[in-house]
């Protein structure tokens, strides 16, 4: 009988992981026809999501939190030791006070932040009901004033509608000597392809790298490759706006 039952599982879970990697085939299949299609213009080693006005472009970003909440409820442990250990081990970050975080959803971020002893706040454009981590805000549009920050740090310049913008942005709030720490997602020629809610993407992370470089006069202090967060592979990029 329990050769029996051993089998039964076998079969049972052997069966669940055919469905599963059918089902991620199917939705690779999916992204990879929307990512050709016209939805996404590319251009040099960009691509973007093309949207009617900037408002569709705020409506569509402000309605995912919706469907991942679930998600990030079930994920909350994980993440925060995941955001605890990338912080602990990005080099000069320990020199900082203030961190700025864009695009920070829930806050997890922020809280790994505040658990090693940082003083630190999010923006999202759509933070949830009564969000103790992260303010409304515009990633586009920063309310803070010039020099502010000690540090910014964001891993969703994958939802950014206007990349130069964005960039000009945070080296406004940092302070001069301050640091901007990105978590970059692999390119669509590393192996990542765009799904619902990515706005912008790039051929390789070290070519994207080197254009925020370019774009706001920094330096690149640092890349560290964070490996395999969950599906995605992931590097991590300091960079250091001049003294």
């Amino acid at each position: 009988m329990a050769v029996v039952k051993r089998l039964n599982n076998i079969l049972k879970y052997g069966l669940g992981a055919a469905a599963r990697e059918r089902k991620l085939a199917d939705k690779a299949r999916r992204r990879e026809e929307k990512f050709a299609s016209g939805l996404w213009q590319q251009n040099d080693s960009l691509a973007r999501r093309q949207y009617s006005t900037y408002d569709d472009y705020l409506a569509h970003q402000s309605a995912k939190l919706d469907g991942i909440s679930h998600r990030l409820a079930e994920t909350e442990a994980e993440d925060l030791a995941s955001f605890r250990a990338r912080f602990s081990h990005c080099p000069g970050l320990d020199s900082a006070r203030a961190v700025l975080c864009l695009g920070a959803r829930l806050g997890t971020e922020v809280r790994a932040l505040h658990e090693l002893g940082y003083f630190a706040v999010g923006i999202d454009l759509n933070p949830g009901a009564d969000n103790a981590y992260v303010l409304p805000g515009d990633f586009h549009r920063l309310v803070f004033p010039d020099g502010s920050v000690d540090a910014v740090y964001t891993n969703a310049l994958d939802h950014v509608f206007d990349l130069a913008r964005v960039v000009a942005e945070i080296a406004r709030v940092l302070r001069p000597d301050g640091l901007f720490v990105a978590d970059i997602i692999a390119g669509f020629e590393e192996g990542f392809t765009p799904g619902n809610f990515e706005a912008l993407h790039w051929k390789s992370t070290d070519e994207f790298a080197a254009r925020i470089a370019e774009l706001a006069g920094f330096s690149r202090e640092s890349s560290r490759d964070l490996g395999q967060i969950r599906r995605d592979r992931w590097t991590q990029v300091v960079f250091r706006k001049p003294g």
